[in-house]
C-alpha cells in the first residue's frame, strides 16, 4: 500500500504532463535556473500562511525556556527499505507500533518515525530547503513523524494542523560520516525512479547531531500536498560528510529504467515567507546577547 505522502511525493516527481498542487547576484541566478521543474512556476496553497521551508533569522528566533529537549528513540530493526520514488530516496520504516518515536521539545504527544528523506543541490553551493541567516547548505535531512495519539492513520495525520513532526538536519561538506556510509553503500540498488530495495536494521539517530539545540515552527510539507500539518524542528548543529558521499546523491536518477538519464539534484522546494509567524529556540543565542550589549555600550557611550 501506498499512502498519501508517497503517491504526492511520486506525482511531484514526474517530468511529465500536468503536476497539480494536491512540495551573491551570480549565484542567486544559477540558483534559480537550478529549480526543479516542479517548483518553476509558482504553487500556492489557498489561504496558505504557513508554508516550508522558510529563512531562519537567527537574531529574530525567540528564546522559549519552556521548550523541552527532544527525545529520540528508535528501533533499528523498524527499519524496512529505501525507494526511489523520482524526487529522493525515501528510507521507511514500520510505524505500526510505537517502537521509534520521538516525545518532548515542542510536542505535546509521542510521534512515531514514518520515513526518513534527504533535498541536495547539484552543487554544494546550494540544496537545503531550509536556510539561517539566508545561508544554504549542500543537503537537508527530513526525517518525519506523525501523530499516533490522536490519529488512526498516518493518511489522516498529514491532512491535521499537528499532524505530523519532522526533524531537519543541515548536512556541510567535512568529515567522512561513518553512519551515513551504510545508506550510500545501498544507493546504486535504488538509482533509478521506482526502485526499491530492502534495507534492515538501520538507526537514524546516527545522522542526528549530538547538540540537543534546536528551532521549532509551524510549517508545512515541503512537497505535495503541501499540507500546514508540520511542527518544523530544525537542529541547530550541522552534521559533517564528506565530497564522495554527496556526490553519491547526485548520481540517483529522478528517470526510470530505459528513459532518458535525468540526475536527481535541486530537489528543494523554493523559501517561503515567514509572515506572521515566530520561530522558537530552545537555546539563548550568544552571539546575539553579545552584539546586544555591545549597542548597549555604544548607546551609553554616545549619549550626552
Amino acid at each position: 500500500m501506498l499512502p498519501l505522502l508517497r503517491r504526492a511525493l511520486g506525482a511531484a516527481a514526474s517530468w511529465r504532463g500536468t503536476r497539480r498542487c494536491s512540495l551573491g547576484a551570480c549565484c542567486s541566478y544559477r540558483l534559480r535556473n537550478a529549480l526543479h521543474p516542479l517548483w518553476q512556476s509558482p504553487l500556492s496553497i489557498p489561504g496558505g500562511s504557513r508554508q516550508s521551508p522558510i529563512n531562519i533569522q537567527w537574531r529574530d528566533s525567540v528564546y522559549d525556556p519552556f521548550l523541552k529537549p527532544l527525545k529520540i528513540s528508535y528501533d533499528p530493526t523498524t527499519c524496512l527499505h529505501i525507494w526511489n520514488n523520482g524526487y529522493s530516496f525515501l528510507v521507511e520504516f514500520d510505524d505500526s507500533t510505537d517502537r521509534s518515536i520521538i516525545v518532548g521539545g515542542p510536542l505535546e504527544n509521542q510521534y512515531r518515525l514514518k520515513q526518513f528523506h534527504f533535498h541536495w543541490g547539484a552543487i554544494n553551493e546550494w540544496g537545503s530547503e531550509h536556510t539561517v541567516d539566508s545561508k544554504f547548505y549542500p543537503a537537508e535531512l527530513h526525517l518525519v513523524h506523525w501523530n499516533a495519539v490522536v490519529y488512526p492513520t498516518f493518511e489522516e495525520a498529514v491532512m491535521e494542523g499537528n499532524g505530523l513532526a519532522v526533524i531537519g538536519v543541515f548536512l556541510k561538506l567535512g568529515a567522512h560520516h561513518e553512519g551515513l556510509q551504510t545508506l550510500v553503500d545501498a544507493l546504486p540498488a535504488v538509482k533509478h525512479k521506482d526502485t526499491v530495495i530492502e534495507f534492515d536494521v538501520f538507526d537514524p539517530s546516527c545522522l542526528i547531531p549530538s547538540c540537543p539545540d534546536y528551532w521549532t515552527y509551524a510549517g508545512s510539507l515541503t512537497t505535495p500536498p503541501l499540507t500546514e500539518s508540520v511542527t518544523w524542528i530544525i537542529k541547530k548543529k550541522p552534521i559533517e560528510v564528506d565530497e564522495n558521499q554527496l556526490e553519491a546523491f547526485r548520481m540517483l536518477l529522478f528517470t526510470s529504467d530505459g528513459e532518458e538519464e535525468k540526475r536527481m539534484v535541486d530537489n528543494f522546494r523554493p523559501l517561503q515567507p515567514l509572515m506572521n509567524r515566530t520561530v522558537r529556540s530552545s537555546f539563548q543565542s550568544s552571539h546575539v546577547l553579545n552584539m546586544e550589549a555591545q549597542h548597549s555600550d555604544h548607546a551609553q557611550q554616545i549619549r550626552p
